[in-house]
C-alpha cells in the first residue's frame, strides 16, 4: 500500500530527527577508556612458571605473600622482589638492593636483567612453576647446616669463616629457620662471588664470622672481622638481606 507524500514526508523528518537526536546524545557521553587497559592482565605479572632467557638461563617465579619470588634453578637462593607500575599496564621488580631484576610489559613480554646482562635478556614461559623453595631444615641440623657451608668456603675457597647465632634459643619457628637458613647460605653466596674478585685476598685476611641475628628490620653490617647479618621473622619469610645486598656490602666495607 503507498502511502500519501504528504504522510511519508512527515515520517521521513520524525526518523531523521531522532537519529540526530541519538547522535548527539552518543557524542556527550564519555570516551571508553584508552585500548591500553585491555592489555592489562587479570592474573599477577609476571605469572608463575619456568622461563629461559638467551636459551640458556633458566628461572622460576611465583607470588608469596603479595610479593613476587625469584630463583634461578642453579642455586637455592630465593628472591623477594618489590613491584612498581610501569608505562602500558607493565611492572618493574626490583631486589631489594634496588636494581631492576625482572621487566614486565601489559601484555605479558618479560625481560631478565642480571649482573652480566645489565642491557635485559628476553625470557619465555617454558613450563608449569616448580617448587621456589629449597629444602626446609630442621631445628637440630641448624649446626650441621652451618657447618657444611663453612667447609664449602674452606674447600673451594680458602676462606677460614664460622657461622655464629644463637642456636640454643632458636624457636620451633618453620619461619625463623628459613630466614637464618637464607640468611647463611645468602653469605656463602656473596662470599664465593667476592673469592672470584680482586677482594679475595682482603677477605681471607680479614673475614672469620658471619653471625646471624634478630632484629626489627633485616641488614648487613661488616665490622671488626664479622659480618652481622640482621634477619626480621615478624615480617616473614622474605625479611633477610639477599646475597646482592650482602655482597655490596663486603665490596664497600673491605
Amino acid at each position: 500500500m503507498k502511502l500519501p507524500v504528504s504522510i511519508a514526508v512527515a515520517l521521513a523528518l520524525v526518523m531523521g530527527a531522532s537519529i540526530a537526536a541519538f547522535a548527539q546524545q552518543a557524542s556527550l557521553q564519555p570516551s571508553p577508556p584508552p585500548g591500553r587497559l585491555l592489555l592489562t592482565p587479570s592474573a599477577p605479572l609476571p605469572r608463575d612458571g619456568t622461563y629461559i632467557a638467551n636459551d640458556k638461563v633458566s628461572f622460576t617465579v611465583d607470588h608469596q605473600g603479595g610479593q613476587v619470588r625469584l630463583r634461578f634453578l642453579d642455586n637455592d637462593e630465593v628472591f623477594y622482589l618489590t613491584s612498581e607500575a610501569a608505562p602500558m599496564g607493565g611492572r618493574v621488580l626490583k631486589y631489594d638492593t634496588g636494581v631492576v631484576a625482572l621487566q614486565v610489559t601489559g601484555w605479558g613480554g618479560l625481560t631478565l636483567y642480571t649482573t652480566t646482562a645489565r642491557g635485559g635478556l628476553p625470557a619465555e614461559f617454558v613450563d608449569v612453576p616448580m617448587s621456589v623453595d629449597p629444602p626446609p631444615v630442621s631445628a637440630k641440623d641448624m649446626k650441621a647446616f652451618a657447618a657444611k657451608l663453612a667447609q664449602e668456603l674452606s674447600t673451594g675457597n680458602d676462606f677460614a669463616i664460622g657461622f655464629a647465632a644463637d642456636w640454643d634459643n632458636i624457636a620451633p619457628s618453620d619461619t625463623l629457620r628459613a630466614l637464618m637458613c637464607d640468611a647463611m647460605r645468602n653469605a656463602t653466596y656473596a662470599l664465593e662471588d667476592i673469592a672470584k674478585s680482586a677482594k679475595r685476598g682482603v677477605v681471607a685476611d680479614r673475614l672469620h664470622i658471619v653471625r646471624v641475628l634478630q632484629g626489627t628490620r633485616p641488614g648487613v653490617t661488616l665490622q671488626k672481622g664479622i659480618l652481622a647479618i640482621t634477619i626480621a621473622p615478624q615480617d616473614g619469610n622474605g625479611a633477610r638481606p639477599s646475597s646482592l645486598a650482602i655482597r655490596r656490602v663486603l665490596q664497600g666495607g673491605l
